[in-house]
Formats: structure tokens, C-alpha cells, sequence
């Protein structure tokens, strides 16, 4: 990855300048691809370098945050903000855990 040892803030700039961040898919989704890759080993510092780019912020951040929760678990996130991120979009994923695991044991 062209992004792999960046600092943050250029990773920040040429995903920008490079990529792109509107709600293209071409751009949302390859700037997630883009910092998932630089930013892989720091979830929390990826989601807040995603929220500053600019322009489609919420689906990268969406995108690079599920890919780095399915990498590296729920561990990799604080549980206070988790907490608050469920609870603000009065989020509860339980039932649909529950029902998405009876489909798995079928």
C-alpha cells in the first residue's frame, strides 16, 4: 500500500488529494480501503482521521470502522465510546446477534 508508513496527516492529504472522499463509491469506499491499510494497527486514530477528511466522512469512517472492527474485534475500541456510539443511535444489535447465530447452527 502507496499509504503504508505515512504520517497521519499525510495519509489525511493525499487520500484527499489522490483518492477522493465524495459519496462516489469510488472514493468512499477506496479511502476507506486506504486508510484501513494505513492506519490498521490504530482503529480508534483511523475512525478519527476518517472524520476529518472532509466531504463523505461518515461512510468512510462506517466502512473503515467495519473493516478494522472485523480485523481486530471490539477490543480495539474503548468501551465508553461504544457505549455511547450504541446508545446515540439507539443501537441495539442483541436480538439481531441472536437471530443472526440460529441461522448459523441451521
Amino acid at each position: 500500500g502507496w499509504v503504508r508508513g505515512m504520517a497521519p496527516a499525510a495519509v489525511a492529504d493525499a487520500v484527499a488529494r489522490v483518492i477522493g472522499t465524495s459519496v462516489a463509491s469510488q472514493e468512499s469506499v477506496v479511502a476507506a480501503f486506504a486508510l484501513a491499510e494505513a492506519m490498521g494497527d490504530d482503529p480508534p486514530a483511523a475512525l478519527r482521521l476518517a472524520a476529518g477528511l472532509g466531504g463523505d466522512t461518515d461512510t468512510v469512517a462506517a466502512i473503515c470502522g467495519a473493516m478494522l472492527g472485523a480485523a481486530h474485534g471490539i477490543g480495539a475500541f474503548r468501551p465508553d465510546v461504544v457505549e455511547t456510539v450504541l446508545a446515540v443511535n439507539r443501537l441495539e444489535f442483541g436480538p439481531l446477534v441472536d437471530e443472526l447465530l440460529k441461522l448459523r447452527r441451521r
